[in-house]
């Protein structure tokens, strides 16, 4: 599911220039793009989730980081070139801004290495038992651990915050832009912000930063529970509840292993083993 994402990212230039190049230079009888029917733009979002599903199932991870920085600094280098040429307000210095984030995204995806991307869990797992299994300083054999596979590998604990930004992400979506009455619109519109600001950082962020993690989904629980004390809707104390148990799932599972830990014994102070002691026998 975080290469899923990740796929969105990298394939939201593409999608933006198709649809910019639609708008400006479509077939003679098309209307403009706000002007068409609604399945027009549901077919724009479809071609958008089948490219991202493709690379994502195509590309590598480190090769997705890498396309969607530099898709992400090559937008914002456009952007800043568009104004400058349109003549908007503060052109030249959003100009410069822009470029400055567009470069430092660029280079992140030049420098950035396999050290910096998380590596499979599975690849990882067999590392460690080949090299548990060649040292002989370990005498006792790990236990097999199990491994998920077929769908199962899609629902598992790891994809939890990635499947809960996505159900927020919709049914933002949906109140927004199907519902489309007030206040279900307005809040839809910033329920998106919040699950792709808020709550997909926090889950792409937690193995790298747990505590950022449980800062980011205990600030999109106080502002989903927010729009729901505001809208009134059921969907946002729902959202607001999860969000706090995605805040609270950490520390648990922590105190958990913790709690393992201690009763497994590694809490108490290691004995040396004495052995056989190898001094030669007195003489008589």
């Amino acid at each position: 599911m975080q290469r899923f994402f990740l796929a969105l990212h990298a394939t939201t230039p593409a999608a933006l220039i198709v649809a910019v190049f639609v708008h400006l230079w479509g077939p003679s009888g098309l209307p403009s793009l706000a002007q068409r029917p609604v399945w027009s733009v549901w077919a724009l979002i479809g071609v958008w989730l089948l490219m991202s599903a493709v690379a994502a199932w195509a590309l590598r991870t480190l090769a997705l980081w890498r396309v969607a920085l530099g898709g992400a600094g090559a937008l914002l280098a456009v952007a800043g070139v568009a104004g400058l040429v349109l003549g908007s307000a503060q052109g030249p210095a959003m100009l410069v801004s822009l470029v400055a984030m567009g470069l430092v995204c660029g280079g992140i995806a030049v420098f950035i290495g396999p050290q910096r991307v998380q590596a499979h869990r599975r690849k990882a797992s067999r590392a460690a038992a080949v090299a548990r299994s060649g040292s002989a300083v370990h005498a006792t054999t790990a236990h097999p651990r199990w491994h998920p596979r077929g769908w199962a590998r899609w629902v598992g604990s790891a994809h939890w915050p990635f499947w809960l930004t996505g159900v927020l992400a919709v049914e933002s979506f949906r109140l927004a832009h199907i519902v489309a009455t007030e206040p279900a619109r307005s809040s839809g519109m910033l329920g998106l912000l919040l699950a792709f600001f808020v709550a997909l950082p926090a889950a792409t962020l937690r193995h790298w930063a747990p505590r950022t993690t449980v800062l980011l989904w205990a600030l999109a629980a106080l502002a989903y529970g927010g729009l729901a004390a505001k809208a009134g809707l059921v969907q946002w104390a729902v959202a607001s509840a999860l969000c706090a148990l995605a805040a609270g799932a950490p520390l648990l599972l922590r105190a958990r292993r913790a709690l393992r830990w201690r009763r497994a014994g590694h809490g108490a102070p290691h004995t040396p083993n004495p052995g056989t002691h190898r001094t030669p026998p007195e003489a008589a």
